[in-house]
């Protein structure tokens, strides 16, 4: 049979089993506890490093968009300047007397491109000269100046425009 001895050694052995698991258990929760506030905390620092990038990113966009809102409004005002300056010398231009209103170029043409000499000869380097536009040709070349202004002022607008992309 088994003797007492023997069953109170065993007693106590599934005893302090069960006290060493219930301990282990205890410190293990503790660790398991710990671990769970450090993943906390990190996950709490994750969270303001990241909401501190995206402020930083919406207000340099927030900076971005003022300054080409600015850009804009400064070249659209320097189109509508030039346009204005341009519409206001073509209405000088059209209510001018007729003699006023021939748009004349001064030209240099070579003289043996003005008239064929019968005589051979050294050519001259050339002669002033002036050209008159009619009345549809000098229109058109305040049309032309206008999208020649027009143009200008998108082109610079436009590399402005770039350089605050690339200068962020």
């Amino acid at each position: 049979m088994i003797n007492r001895q023997s069953v109170i050694w065993g007693a106590l052995f599934v005893a302090g089993f069960a006290l060493g698991a219930l301990a282990n258990g205890w410190r293990l929760g503790e660790q398991l506890a710990e671990q769970r506030a450090e993943h906390v905390d990190q996950l709490r620092r994750t969270a303001e490093a990241n909401a501190q990038v995206i402020l930083q990113q919406q207000a340099e966009q927030q900076a971005l968009t003022r300054r080409l809102a600015e850009l804009d409004t400064k070249h659209t005002k320097e189109l509508s300047d030039a346009l204005t300056e341009n519409r206001r010398l073509e209405d000088l231009y059209s209510t001018a007397d007729g003699e006023r209103r021939r748009l004349r170029i001064d030209v240099i043409v070579a003289r043996n491109d003005a008239t064929v000499s019968a005589i051979a000869g050294t050519g001259s380097v050339g002669d002033a000269a002036s050209l008159e536009l009619s009345g549809e040709a000098g229109r058109s070349v305040w049309d032309i100046r206008r999208g020649m202004i027009e143009d200008q002022e998108k082109l610079v607008y436009l590399q402005e425009w770039v350089r605050s992309f690339v200068h962020r």
